[in-house]
């Protein structure tokens, strides 16, 4: 009896003290959450203290006010450059390269900070309470960092490196085939040694660079010299000897193309042997690409330009259509893999080519359902020098007759091919450094921006979407840009219709015009701009934080004679612009997208001659701005 009392009083007695125990930790539970409702209103729409973004201090901001820090933050630390050392020898880096008009621009590091700050906003705001308090009370104790989106263009960081230092670079050179002919003699084939190089460790300066990008805090960095190894060595190339004197000695080659013939000499097929690697070890080859130069000399008129169909349209309507024509390409891979396997038991060989239709190759378009303007695009390039008007045209003339089938993805960098001089694009001056050097491409943004307001115009999907660094007088209102750079950022759409969709692309005097033809699906477009309105032509996008631009930039040049100066860009003032894009369908659902664009307040910059260049201290100057 005496033990079953005593197991009843202690087992009173543990629930007595549990039941006081789970007291007490409720009124705590209690007082915690009440204290995050209390906290959490105190800071009803801001971010909780403690919460950074790119290492940037956040506490008691609204979304806004958190975007605009940062983006300051960004503007300032980028404004700077970024210095490597190298050999004793310091370079500043400029992170935006900028056509010599000031028309384009990109930038070498780029940030997306939207996601960031949505998710810092989010930080100690979730459906728990207990939860947020801890996360909350951490965040003060112990800083709370959330990342954000960085994108660094490597080539042309890479590219600006070696035009920084490259007078103390020296690269690398591969042993080679010397191949000499004197009239009546048999081939003199001798090998050229090979020569050792230096070189950056690229790949270690830029794990450095993007660790500081990612903190937003930039240090020199001091780039590492190493050899710069070549790939082929005499002794890879000595085993080869005798089979290139074989090769010179087989029965000459003829090509055919058609009705037309072409013999490759022994002269010109010295100059196609080349050494590939494979399977770690020298072959002997031909070379692809000087073989589809030769032929391309030699007969320019084989390789024809994909077209695709133009509409003839009178009144919004369509009066008639040119159908597309096929392109043709020397696929020079093909045709010489051919070769390799036949050759010398064969000596001629067909040129195979690699055909290719354009849009509406033949195809009625009311058939595609193409029969009406879904929407325009328009923008202005009065005042552009000859280069950039002619890239635009061209632009223009590749996008023209553009299909985009019922969820396709429209990408511009896809529908505008190699930016280069091959296919067609004529450069611009860009400024690199202390110097201005031709790039190819100019003005295609222009098209890029066109197309963009097309699309807001059709009430399609926009899928990808940048806007320059800073305002440019060709593509205003501000924020109703697009900008591209092969290859990366492009500028894409979806075609969320049940019909197709074709681009009718022209220019107009300085005018580009890019209809959007397809079926009418019912859907209606608003936009929330300085005021809302259905059109994108009256679309006004709401433009704040403005900011002066800095002192005028004067920069040491060898291009101009000492003294004489040259003003390659105008100032512009820094602003944020925003407007939400609202697209309303036939069966009352909507979709809606705000779109922000940042540029960076701009100075204006001057080239002065000098005969030899100095250090760089400080170049600004007070004077007015250039316009």
């Amino acid at each position: 009896m005496t033990a079953k009392k005593l197991d009843t009083t202690t087992i009173k007695a543990i629930a007595t003290w549990g039941g006081v125990t789970l007291g007490v930790l409720g009124l705590f539970s209690m007082a915690v959450a009440a204290g995050a409702i209390s906290y959490g209103r105190l800071h009803d729409g801001k971010i909780f203290p403690g919460v950074r973004v790119l290492n940037v201090r956040l506490d008691g901001l609204t979304r806004d006010e958190a975007r605009e820090t940062v983006q300051k933050r960004i503007d300032e630390v980028l404004s700077t450059g970024i210095a490597y050392t190298f050999h004793g020898k310091q370079t500043d880096l400029d992170m935006t390269v900028a056509a010599a008009d000031g028309s384009e621009s990109r930038e070498l590091i780029q940030y997306d900070i939207g996601q960031a700050i949505n998710k810092a906003f989010d930080v100690g705001r979730t459906k728990n309470p207990i939860r947020n308090a801890l996360v909350q009370l951490g965040a003060r104790i112990n800083p709370l960092r959330v990342p954000a989106d960085v994108v660094i263009d490597e080539k042309g960081i890479e590219e600006a490196l070696r035009e920084g230092f490259g007078d103390t670079l020296t690269p690398a050179r591969d042993a080679s085939f010397d191949i000499r002919f004197a009239t009546g003699t048999t081939p003199l084939v001798r090998i050229q040694n090979e020569e050792m190089g230096a070189d950056f460790r690229m790949e270690r300066a830029m794990n450095e660079l993007k660790r500081q990008a990612e903190r937003l805090t930039f240090m020199p960095i001091e780039l590492e010299e190493q050899r710069a190894e070549p790939r082929f060595r005499r002794a890879d190339l000595e085993p080869l000897e005798q089979e290139v004197i074989e090769l010179l000695n087989r029965p000459s080659l003829t090509f055919t193309y058609q009705t037309k013939t072409f013999p490759i000499t022994t002269s010109t097929l010295a100059r196609l042997i080349t050494v590939v690697e494979e399977d770690g070890k020298a072959k002997l080859t031909l070379s692809r690409d000087a073989f589809h130069e030769y032929i391309k000399e030699r007969a320019p008129d084989i390789e024809q330009e994909t077209k695709n169909g133009d509409l003839d349209v009178q009144d919004g309507k369509i009066i008639s259509f040119t159908a597309g024509t096929q392109g043709i390409q020397i696929d020079a891979e093909k045709t010489l893999a051919v070769l390799e396997t036949a050759w010398p038991k064969e000596r001629t060989f067909p040129l195979l080519v690699t055909i290719t239709s354009g849009s509406l190759l033949g195809e009625d378009p009311e058939a595609l359902g193409i029969k009406e303007i879904i929407g325009i695009g328009r923008s202005n390039f009065s005042g552009s020098p000859s280069n950039r008007r002619k890239n635009i045209a061209k632009g223009a003339q590749k996008v023209n007759g553009t299909i985009i089938e019922p969820g396709g993805e429209f990408s511009l960098l896809k529908t505008l091919g190699s930016i280069d001089g091959a296919n067609g694009w004529l450069p611009e001056l860009v400024i690199k450094g202390n110097e201005t050097k031709p790039e190819f491409g100019g003005g295609l943004c222009q098209i890029g921006t066109t197309v963009f307001r097309g699309a807001l115009s059709s009430g399609l999907d926009i899928t990808e979407r940048r806007n320059h660094s800073y305002r440019v007088r060709y593509y205003e209102p501000a924020g109703t840009d697009a900008t591209i750079y092969e290859p990366s950022p492009d500028f894409k759409f979806k075609n969320d219709t049940s019909r197709h969709v074709l681009i009718n692309a022209y220019i107009k005097g300085d005018e580009a015009i890019f209809e959007f033809w397809g079926t009418n699906d019912g859907r209606e477009t608003t936009f929330k701009g300085s005021t809302e309105v259905s059109n994108v032509d009256q679309l006004k996008p709401r433009v704040y934080n403005v900011v002066s631009p800095p002192a005028m930039k004067l920069v040491e040049t060898l291009d101009l004679a000492p003294g004489q100066k040259k003003c390659t860009e105008v100032a512009h003032a820094g602003a944020d612009a925003e407007f939400t894009y609202i697209v309303t369908h036939a069966n009352g659902s909507s979709t809606q997208e705000t779109f922000t664009s940042h540029y960076r307040p701009w100075q204006a910059v001057c080239l002065i001659g000098v005969e030899k260049l100095t250090a760089p201290p400080d170049t600004t100057t007070d004077e007015s701005a250039v316009n």
